[in-house]
Parts: structure tokens; C-alpha cells; sequence
């Protein structure tokens, strides 16, 4: 593929470059877009090539664009800011999907600016756009930067309760328990902890979820106490996100969320859940 990409470049056929990127992967897609801004010198030239990438009606041009947001955002991070966020809300899944990408990357490489533009992003119509900065949070997610756990936790904070079902499944088991609650264990679990005295369903959920994935597992014993209480809730969406929570560290655990389950059963304020988590265990 990057053979193919690096003839179409230098033999001036950009047009066609988009073709031969409808069944590439991310990463050759993100060389194709940065082989392409080195091949130009004009950075307004770049700009205008993205834009008219991000214009077009086939999906690998506009996946192309995606990628060459950073650049343009060194030049012009007005104009980029407003093209990323035409792309996180776009009709296709993948261009959604390299856009909110770009985003993390943003974020990553220019911390501070981009955490006041994705705070805006959160107030944003679209769940989409919405959605993004869920991903850019858990993107941006790095254990040797212990400094951005609490704005990254406080970004996706007032997100918790978006009861977008994309959002949902992009924020409890993947952003929060899936990067930062393996970045940063200990702030983490403190805003789960205080997360979970709320009594909205959706952020409830989020923070049974966030206890369903591998990071969830050191911390056995503390998300069982945070489990416990939960799983007294019952609203069905709740009740269940702590049952997928307990068979999924169960799994990994089994020695301590096993004979946890067996005691649930006893009780009956909370045997549905013990039930319904011991099917998959």
C-alpha cells in the first residue's frame, strides 16, 4: 500500500490518491496525508488541497483531509478547527472515526489550546461532535503525564450523562475504563467513586462500565465496593452495567468477584444482577 501511495505522489497523480485509499488502514492513510503535505511547500496550499479533500463526496478523500488536519492547524488553526469539526460530524462512520482520531492527536500535541476548544465541542447539537471529544480525551490518555488526569477526567465529566448510545459505549468501557483508568489509576478511581452518587442512570452506567475492562482488575476489590452499591439500583440500564461489569472482572478475577456474586445471590435486592453476571462466568 505505501508502495502505491509514494508512485501516485510523485508522479503528480493526487487526484487518484483517494481511490487508492478506500480500503487502507488509518495508519497508511495518516502516511498518505503526511507524504502529501511534504510533497507541497506552500503551507496555504495544503490547506486548500484539505479543504478540498474534506468538500468531497467520496469517504477516502474525506478520511484523507482528517489526517491532514495537523498540518493545517499549524498554519491556520481556525480554518482546521473548523474542518475537524465539519469531519467528526460526518455521514460516514469512518470519516467520524479518523476526525475524532485527529482530534486525540491535537490534543495531545497542543494540550492546553485544544482542552478550551473541546470543552465547547461538549456543548456542541451534534452527538458526533460530542462523541470526539470522548475519543480526544482517551486518546490523550499517557501515563508519564500524570498533570492531565484531572482536565481530561473534568472534559469528559458533564459527558457522563449525554444518553447518546455512542457516546455511551465510547466513554464508560472505552475512554474512561479502557485508557484512564489504566493512565491513572488513582484519579481515576477517586472521580468513579464520586461519580457514583449521582442519581442519573446514564453516569451510573458510565461508571459501572468503566469497571468492565482490564484496568478495572488491579483495583479488584476497590470496584467491588463501588459495585456493591450500584448494584442496589434498580433501573434496569444500571443494574445491568454492573452485571456486565462483575462476569467481565470475574473473568479475570475470579477469586474475588466469584464468591462476591455467591453472597449476591442470598440476597434479593440484588440476586437479578448476581444471576444474570453468573451466566457468563
Amino acid at each position: 500500500m505505501r508502495d502505491r501511495i509514494e508512485r501516485t505522489i510523485t508522479r503528480g497523480n493526487i487526484d487518484s490518491l483517494p481511490r487508492a485509499l478506500r480500503e487502507a488502514r488509518i495508519g497508511d492513510i495518516r502516511y498518505a496525508a503526511d507524504r502529501l503535505v511534504e510533497s507541497v511547500d506552500d503551507p496555504s496550499v495544503v490547506l486548500v488541497k484539505t479543504g478540498e479533500l474534506a468538500a468531497n463526496g467520496d469517504p477516502a478523500s474525506r478520511r484523507l483531509a482528517s489526517q491532514m488536519i495537523p498540518a493545517c492547524y499549524q498554519h491556520d488553526n481556525g480554518t482546521a478547527l473548523e474542518l475537524l469539526r465539519r469531519l467528526s460530524d460526518d455521514d460516514e462512520w469512518t470519516v467520524r472515526d479518523a476526525a475524532a482520531e485527529t482530534c486525540g492527536r491535537l490534543l495531545r500535541a497542543d494540550f492546553s489550546d485544544m482542552l478550551d476548544v473541546l470543552r465547547t465541542w461538549r456543548e456542541d447539537a451534534s452527538p458526533n461532535v460530542r462523541r470526539a471529544v470522548v475519543i480526544a480525551a482517551g486518546r490523550a490518555g499517557r501515563p508519564d503525564r500524570l498533570e492531565r488526569a484531572d482536565p481530561l477526567l473534568k472534559l469528559i465529566e458533564p459527558l457522563l450523562a449525554d444518553d447518546d448510545s455512542s457516546i455511551r459505549r465510547s466513554l464508560g468501557p472505552s475512554a474512561l475504563g479502557g485508557i484512564l483508568l489504566r493512565s491513572y489509576p488513582m484519579n481515576a478511581f477517586e472521580y468513579l467513586v464520586r461519580w457514583s452518587t449521582s442519581n442519573d442512570p446514564s453516569v451510573l452506567w458510565n461508571v459501572a462500565m468503566a469497571f468492565s475492562t482490564p484496568a478495572a482488575a488491579p483495583i479488584a476489590r476497590k470496584a467491588l465496593i463501588v459495585l456493591r452499591k450500584l448494584s442496589l439500583d434498580e433501573r434496569r440500564s444500571v443494574w445491568r452495567g454492573v452485571s456486565s461489569a462483575m462476569w467481565r472482572l470475574g473473568r479475570r478475577c475470579p477469586e474475588i468477584v466469584r464468591p462476591e456474586l455467591m453472597r449476591w445471590l442470598e440476597d434479593e435486592r440484588r440476586v437479578d444482577v448476581a444471576r444474570e453476571a453468573l451466566k457468563h462466568l
